[in-house]
């Protein structure tokens, strides 16, 4: 006689179905879609790869600006993942805005910039003066050369992009992603680089290379506070000096 036990269960497919959906969502959201921003917001260069692999019958030209895709794709994202997010029974909100665990943490986040700050500094003058990666002049570039685009930088950067990317890769990462990855090493890695990948866009290893301690830097505040609103203060105060000092040139869309 058969084993009731043996026999097919159907939560048990029900739960390998999502799973394996959560791991094909995790690659077409965090590896996938900033592939296609990076090609369509340099179709020169997204249709050379393209051709390098083999494919000849597409191409990212759409003749549209390249602005027309990473903000508002940011937009669209951060809207989509914040309301999947609110609706969610399982996800506690307040992870969206603790503004109780925001004050707590804001004078160990401080500290903390005001010692890598000068290490920043100190980076793009060592870029400019002894690389070809920055020009000589790049060193406080924005706020000697465009004030008013630095002063807007300042005002909406921590709005349109900082709090949102905290949202979209980490709040929702780590919330939806934790049945298949846990909680350990493993998905806190996996953050880390999907925050660089998201970058992908800025077609530069420099970008990739500086978000990676950035991003261990972020998702260990919000693990450590399980507030978004914290991550995404202190990824707009680093943000912020970043382009003051000229270290966003690589991380700039717009140039």
């Amino acid at each position: 006689m058969l084993n009731p036990e043996s026999k097919t269960n159907p939560e048990r497919n029900v739960s390998r179905l999502m799973n394996t959906w959560l791991w094909i969502e995790l690659g077409l959201l965090f590896w996938v879609m900033p592939a296609i921003i990076a090609g369509l917001v340099r179709p020169e260069r997204g249709d050379a790869l393209l051709r390098r692999i083999g494919i000849d019958g597409l191409s990212f030209e759409t003749g549209l600006p390249s602005g027309a895709f990473i903000f508002p794709v940011l937009l669209l994202t951060f809207v989509t993942m914040f309301l999947v997010l609110k609706f969610d029974p399982s996800f506690d909100n307040r992870k969206l805005w603790d503004w109780v665990r925001f004050k707590a943490s804001i004078r160990r986040i401080l500290i903390g910039f005001a010692l890598a700050g000068p290490i920043i500094l100190i980076a793009t003058w060592g870029l400019a003066n002894y690389t070809d990666l920055l020009d000589k002049q790049g060193l406080f570039y924005l706020p000697r050369e465009i004030p008013l685009l630095m002063l807007t930088i300042i005002v909406f950067y921590p709005w349109i992009s900082a709090y949102p990317q905290e949202v979209t890769h980490r709040a929702f990462f780590f919330h939806r992603y934790e049945p298949i990855l846990g909680t350990g090493r493993i998905i806190f890695i996996l953050n880390v680089l999907a925050f660089s990948w998201l970058h992908t866009p800025m077609w530069n290893g420099v970008a990739l290379l500086m978000t990676i301690p950035a991003g261990i830097l972020f998702a260990w505040t919000y693990r450590r506070t399980q507030s978004a609103l914290a991550a995404g203060f202190e990824h707009a105060i680093y943000g912020i000096w970043v382009f003051v000092t000229g270290l966003g040139y690589f991380v700039y869309a717009g140039r």
